[in-house]
């Protein structure tokens, strides 16, 4: 994980973040779970090709 020197909070907590960012989400276009994160903010699904904009780590639609 790399993040040896912090605090157990500071990890828990990057560890939960690492965990939403790495999920998939349901499409709100074709409603297939194929949303993934291609960086900050910005989410493709790899179904329909439709890119979205929404939360840095997690996929609000």
């Amino acid at each position: 994980m790399g993040f040896v020197g912090y605090g157990k909070r500071i990890r828990k907590a990057i560890q939960e973040i690492d965990k939403k960012a790495k999920k998939a989400y349901k499409c709100p276009s074709c409603s297939r779970v194929a949303v993934k994160r291609l960086s900050n903010g910005v989410w493709q699904c790899r179904k329909c090709r439709i890119k979205f904009a929404s939360a840095a780590f997690e996929f609000r639609s």
